[in-house]
């Protein structure tokens, strides 16, 4: 009796799913050091230099397995990875993944001969430049066509990328697995011309409705107003007498001008307490992120955008500081009362207010008791360099509201940035919970740290 033959085999299998978690880890410290250059150079496209790195994962599952639909589906399992690893692009990341698997996989498809170094340049610059175009479409969408030229040099900038780090130095790559006799190279299975559109059209469809679904989360409802406020509400263009307007806001080394409603008189019609210092913008996929309130008047540029119409309109945050706060799919805007963290350093206090930790954090998924949710969270041993620089071997007392205590020795902490302190936002207050970045809680309701 003749054994069925898999169009996957299970090494095939193996190689995809290898190379989609090694991909989805490294993107993340890809991302700090694109952040590192656009800080040191500050100019436009500086942070896609390392774009192609993000897709050479894909290139490589096409290379190894040599099967129509394998940069798809590594590029699911990358996203994958990456969103349950806590990326702050929440499912949106999942798309950017999948949309660049999709083109790898077109751009191979015309070729008889596709294991040559010219197809995996051309295929890696343009899923390297996808990248850029699927983030635009989330993100401000420009005004002038000064601003959509400044987008495309970044496009280009990303489509060098993928071509050197993606197609060139994956052709590489590959090459010198095959020398070096660690890769063996199978007979491929012919896949027919009818099944190959299955696979091509299906992973179309799955890319066209998680597009929908992001565009158009639970929408057409309006935005809550909530929290500290005395007068909360359902915020909606129609019912509303706040006039779009258009703003421009200095982001990424360029200019931006796009038109939304000012977020600031939106809240002011909810009439916000006085102890209201933070705004929590909630998406309708979980993700979450905060500004001050003192930005929020400083800043006159963050306005919520309304894309769409009826039932189909949803709400996008642009313009703060921080680019993790440019919230998409937003449902609510919760104001918020913070209450500092009290540390302690050898008889010296100092206090933590989130606002002024923005741009050090980083977020997880963590069950803090109401099951799990994404929350934001700064290193520890940043907050204790940041006030006693130079602290030497001792322990690090973490007490809760409720009087338990937990004992870390100073060292471990300076060695582990994964060790952090997680802001938990409740309903109308701030606290705070110190747990890892991997998952693990060690105490919540933190009430203070203290350094003997």
């Amino acid at each position: 009796m003749k054994a069925h033959r898999y169009y996957y085999t299970t090494r095939d299998l193996l190689l995809m799913a290898a190379l989609a978690a090694l991909g989805g880890i490294s993107s993340t410290y890809i991302n700090f050091i694109g952040d590192f250059f656009q800080s040191f150079l500050g100019f436009a496209g500086t942070t896609q230099w390392a774009a192609g790195l993000h897709v050479l994962w894909l290139v490589l599952a096409v290379g190894l397995t040599k099967k129509t639909g394998a940069g798809t589906l590594t590029g699911i399992l990358k996203g994958g990875v990456e969103l349950f690893s806590g990326n702050t692009h929440g499912l949106l990341i999942l798309l950017v993944d999948l949309v660049a698997g999709i083109v790898v996989d077109l751009g191979v498809l015309p070729f008889r001969k596709r294991d040559h170094w010219t197809i995996y340049a051309l295929t890696g610059g343009l899923a390297a430049a996808s990248n850029v175009l699927v983030f635009q479409l989330f993100a401000a969408i420009p005004a002038d066509i000064l601003t959509m030229g400044l987008i495309g040099l970044i496009a280009l900038v990303a489509f060098v990328s993928g071509m050197i780090f993606a197609g060139m130095l994956g052709s590489g790559l590959l090459a010198t697995l095959r020398r070096s006799g660690l890769v063996k190279d199978q007979q491929v299975q012919p896949l027919g011309r009818k099944a190959r559109w299955i696979v091509i059209v299906s992973a179309i469809l799955l890319a066209g409705g998680l597009f929908g679904y992001l565009k158009i989360p639970r929408a057409g409802a309006g935005v809550t107003i909530t929290g500290a406020v005395s007068s909360p509400y359902q915020f909606t263009p129609a019912g509303s007498n706040i006039e779009e307007t258009v703003v421009s806001s200095a982001a990424d080394g360029m200019t931006q001008s796009y038109q939304g409603y000012p977020l600031a008189e939106i809240l002011a019609d909810a009439d916000p307490e006085e102890k209201a210092d933070l705004v929590l913008l909630q998406a309708a996929d979980g993700y979450a992120f905060f500004i001050s309130f003192e930005e929020l008047g400083d800043n006159p540029a963050i306005v919520l955008q309304a894309q769409g119409k009826g039932n189909s309109q949803v709400f996008n945050v642009a313009g703060p500081q921080s680019k993790k706060a440019w919230v998409n799919g937003v449902v609510e805007i919760r104001l918020i009362q913070s209450s500092p963290l009290d540390i302690v350093i050898r008889g010296d206090h100092y206090l933590f207010i989130p606002n002024e930790w923005i741009e050090s954090m980083d977020s997880t998924y963590l069950d803090l008791g109401d099951g799990p949710a994404k929350f934001q969270g700064v290193p520890l041993a940043s907050l204790l360099d940041k006030m006693a620089p130079g602290l030497t071997a001792g322990a690090v007392l973490a007490v809760n509201t409720e009087g338990d205590q937990l004992s870390l020795p100073l060292e471990e902490i300076q060695e582990d940035e994964g060790m952090r302190i997680f802001v938990d936002l409740g309903q109308d207050q701030v606290g705070y919970a110190l747990a890892h970045l991997e998952g693990e809680v060690y105490l919540t309701e933190l009430e203070s740290v203290i350094v003997p």
